[in-house]
């Protein structure tokens, strides 16, 4: 067997001798001879109901217990259901058929074959949820969590949604998908939206209570992977509500799963399902497992696999507008790069080997013990093989089939140029070198943007229209990719301030103020300096990322601006607070030239070629968008003093009018009518002095 990072191979004394395998455990040793060696004629347990047989009598007493139910389900489905929290005004109904079995109509697969295991234990094990449909406001619980597949779920495949019942599920994890569904059925719906959020926050915090009880005595809990993913979603709709005391409880709540996951190794693959490493071990040519198991195997290890890979990116990610470190370090982080996304979306087990075999060209059965490069190994060597020079063709194909995979690695790019950001500002201000975005050396630099540049080609080469189910995860990437330039050259006011938020909105508040008083520069250089002393270097550098991502976010509108994640509008807002204090300085600079010389800058100055660039995007985006003619405004590059003058006057209220109508049409998660609100009192309060 290949060694493992970390010297995880030393802690393995039990060795099959029948095979090169070894374990920690002598239980999983013996567990491993029995699936492995001992052949059907060891699977001494049979269920009377559907005749599966199994070698280990808890996994068959669990099968039983679920065919069971699942059966008296069928026999008499008018018997009383569970009830799911909700508004006075909600009643249970009994449920059909229909409303029950989500979501995917052409799917083969029955919730009476659902296995779906971790680690030996089943993963929606537990309270599932009775089938039932529950009204509120005219909806009904299957058509939330239909919302929830349709607009949220293609902003994070956290679960495997073939294989998904609500006859199976377990009511906590229901609840919050509910929660996250409703915001996006609220536009279809006239009820009461007051009851509505009532309901949502009554049962989000019910539902923490619950999962804390849960996980209070014992923290291996959390190896249930529906428990995992329950945690996260509930850490991202208490990250976005408007109260502050459920962002501090969310801060806590991500603390306390971090703790855990640490505390259970479960940050480690090699320790917490060491035969799913299938960079390390060899297939196996005496397994006899069916194609549907096989699959069924691959969901549990993929499904525990992007749930902690949602929790490095919700880490990394989620808190950043407010300035919170991140809690996990790449480098304990080590698990193997996500497959393909068209394997996770497969609908059943023969589509799912016909695309192993596309993508690997291997035997179903080898799979997953196929032979893996090293670079696609973890999170961190993926990060750095795609730093160097020529990075492994493995994880370039890993990358272009998983745009989720490529979102995590742009995350840790992003984490790792915050800590360098948040190292060199701890050093003192050199007069040798005044500029704010001189943050790493030009081989690093060197390094960091040829990795940019692949994510980047990686981006353009999937270009694909909004019904594409990849598109809204290409969309993050792409976002993400100018925010993590625009780190490279301008630092974040918060960061460099030392000033931590007490929410997401907060931060973004803060950042606003701060960019238009240009923070970064006082507290870096004065008093040693005069401020405004390096121009806008820096901005050059991302000008035409700044005006390309000005023109696709102005461009999403109506159904696409509002099924955008929260993460994506705290991002695209943070560009657009670039944008604008690169068009407010750029705008002084040439009134200050106008002032000096009473003549307009030549062209090739960068204030000119700020604003006029700028002013092109905006005007473009508010005349036209992308797909539509729009006029050229003849003013923009005019050298006519009287020409331009008029636009130098107007341009920054163009632009704050197309920042207002882009806040406005991501009104769901509340993040662009706050930010909106800022807006309108910035510019209804007297102005202050700018200090750069």
């Amino acid at each position: 067997m290949a060694d493992l990072p970390g010297d995880v191979s030393a802690y393995r004394p039990f060795t099959c001798n029948e095979c090169s395998k070894s374990f920690t455990r002598s239980e999983n040793l013996q567990r491993h001879k029995r699936a492995r060696h001992g052949g059907s004629s060891r699977k001494t347990f049979e269920c009377a109901g559907c005749h599966a047989r199994f070698s280990r009598s808890d996994v068959y007493k669990r099968h039983t217990d679920r065919c069971r139910l699942l059966a008296s389900q069928k026999d008499q489905p008018q018997q009383g259901h569970q009830r799911v929290p909700t508004p006075p005004e909600m009643e249970d109904v009994t449920p059909s058929l229909q409303d029950a079995s989500l979501l995917l109509p052409d799917s083969t697969w029955q919730p009476d074959q659902l296995t779906y295991t971790t680690d030996g234990s089943q993963a929606y094990s537990g309270s599932p949820s009775s089938i039932r449909t529950a009204s509120v406001n005219g909806e009904t619980t299957s058509s939330y969590l239909k919302a929830y597949f349709d607009h949220f779920h293609p902003s994070l495949p956290l679960l495997h949604r073939p294989t998904f019942s609500l006859n199976s599920a377990p009511e906590l994890l229901v609840n919050v998908l509910m929660v996250i569904g409703s915001l996006y059925s609220r536009a279809y719906s006239n009820g009461d939206w007051e009851a509505s959020e009532h309901w949502r926050r009554s049962t989000w915090k019910s539902g923490i209570r619950d999962l804390q009880r849960m996980v209070a005595v014992d923290y291996s809990e959390f190896r249930k992977t529906w428990v995992l993913q329950t945690w996260l979603l509930h850490i991202i709709y208490g990250t976005y509500m408007k109260e502050t005391p459920e962002f501090g409880e969310t801060k806590q709540m991500l603390r306390t799963l971090v703790d855990a996951m640490r505390e259970l190794g479960l940050l480690r693959q090699g320790i917490t399902m060491p035969d799913s490493l299938s960079w390390a071990s060899q297939g196996d040519p005496t397994d006899s497992k069916t194609p549907y198991t096989r699959w069924m195997s691959y969901i549990s290890t993929e499904s525990m696999k992007i749930s902690l890979y949602t929790l490095v990116f919700l880490d990394s990610l989620l808190f950043l507008p407010s300035n919170i470190r991140p809690l996990i370090s790449p480098m304990e982080f080590g698990w193997e790069l996500p497959f393909p996304s068209n394997l996770w979306e497969a609908k059943n087990s023969q589509i799912w080997l016909q695309r192993v075999t596309e993508h690997f060209g291997l035997a179903p059965e080898n799979y997953l013990y196929g032979p893996r490069s090293v670079a696609t190994a973890s999170l961190s060597l993926a990060t750095q093989q795609l730093m160097a020079e020529s990075p492994s063709p493995d994880l370039l194909a890993a990358l272009i089939a998983s745009p989720f995979t490529t979102l995590c690695i742009m995350t840790n790019i992003n984490a790792l140029i915050r800590d360098f950001t948040r190292s060199y500002y701890q050093l003192p201000p050199s007069p040798s070198d005044p500029s704010a975005f001189h943050i790493l050396t030009q081989h690093q630099n060197k390094q960091i943007y040829g990795a940019m540049r692949t994510i980047s080609k990686i981006v353009k080469d999937q270009a694909c229209t909004s019904d594409n189910p990849q598109f809204l995860l290409w969309r993050t990437v792409e976002i993400l990719h100018c925010s993590v330039k625009i780190s490279l050259c301008r630092p974040d006011h918060l960061l460099i301030g030392g000033i931590v938020d007490n929410s997401v909105i907060a931060g973004l508040a803060t950042s606003t103020h701060l960019t238009l008083g240009n923070y970064v520069s006082v507290r870096r250089s004065a008093p040693l300096l005069p401020p405004h002393l390096w121009g806008d270097e820096g901005v050059l550098a991302v000008l035409n990322d700044l005006a390309s991502a000005l023109t696709r976010i102005a461009g999403e509108e109506g159904e696409r601006a509002y099924r955008e994640a929260p993460w994506v509008t705290a991002g695209s807002y943070g560009i657009l607070l670039c944008i604008w204090g690169a068009l407010r300085r750029a705008g002084k600079d040439i009134q200050n030239h106008l002032d000096t010389f009473n003549e307009l800058p030549r062209r090739s100055e960068s204030c000119m070629l700020i604003f006029n660039t700028l002013m092109e995007s905006i005007v473009l985006s508010l005349n036209g968008g992308p797909h539509e003619p729009a006029t050229q405004d003849p003013r923009i590059w005019s050298t006519d003093h009287n020409t331009f003058l008029g636009l130098l006057e107007q341009g920054e209220m163009l632009f704050v009018t197309l920042m207002q109508r882009v806040c406005g049409e991501r009104c769901l998660w509340g993040i662009g009518p706050s930010m909106a609100t800022v807006v309108d009192e910035i510019l209804a309060a007297p102005q202050p002095t700018v200090l750069a």
